[in-house]
């Protein structure tokens, strides 16, 4: 998945979380299952279970949950499985288990990009290889301009799992208290 596409789905987010009624416009390919869901634990977080991806997060907002098919047969990812939720700051929480049209082959490849710090308009200032779960995974910091993104990439067999926290710079101390949460509260079912 190039990070256009990554940018559009967050895009479609934010439209979404700003007005629940643009879920009845949604672009070809795109399946709602949930708008605006969620309800808060004691602790004021909700669990996000995806409803075909296999995988849940905890969030701190409630959240959106969507497929998107890709109709062109020649880009690299098949299907897209999305949670995430944004704040009236603008910052936004996203999950997305992208499966490959080749498996596990394309997910070694995209993974391998990431860790090399591939793909990106504005290099990763940080690339940390890491484990979750026992999976072999990648956790980047990119800032470009007034924007922020903490990623967390892992390898699943044959798709990989993007997770995200964007924000405005301006927010960006405010996050800090939410990326461990969000990041460690990751759990991986069969799909």
């Amino acid at each position: 998945m190039s990070h256009l596409r990554s940018l559009m789905l967050g895009s479609l987010l934010s439209a979404l979380a700003a007005s629940p009624a643009l879920a009845q416009a949604l672009p070809p390919g795109m399946t709602m299952h949930r708008v605006q869901a969620g309800e808060p634990d004691a602790s004021g977080w909700m669990l996000a279970t995806s409803t075909e991806g296999g995988y849940a997060v905890r969030l701190p907002l409630k959240f959106n949950d969507f497929t998107v098919e890709e109709s062109d047969p020649r880009a690299p990812a098949e299907r897209i499985y999305a949670v995430g939720a944004r704040s009236q700051e603008g910052i936004k929480f996203t999950v997305s288990r992208i499966v490959y049209r080749k498996g596990a082959e394309s997910a070694r490849h995209f993974f391998a990009r990431f860790a090399k710090g591939e793909g990106f308009d504005s290099a990763p200032e940080r690339i940390a290889p890491r484990k979750v779960g026992g999976r072999p995974a990648v956790d980047l910091l990119v800032r470009k301009g007034q924007a922020v993104t903490y990623q967390r990439v892992v390898l699943l067999e044959m798709d990989l799992l993007l997770m995200a926290v964007e924000s405005p710079r301006a927010h960006e101390a405010a996050i800090q208290q939410f990326l461990a949460p969000f990041f460690d509260s990751l759990v991986v079912s069969a799909r």
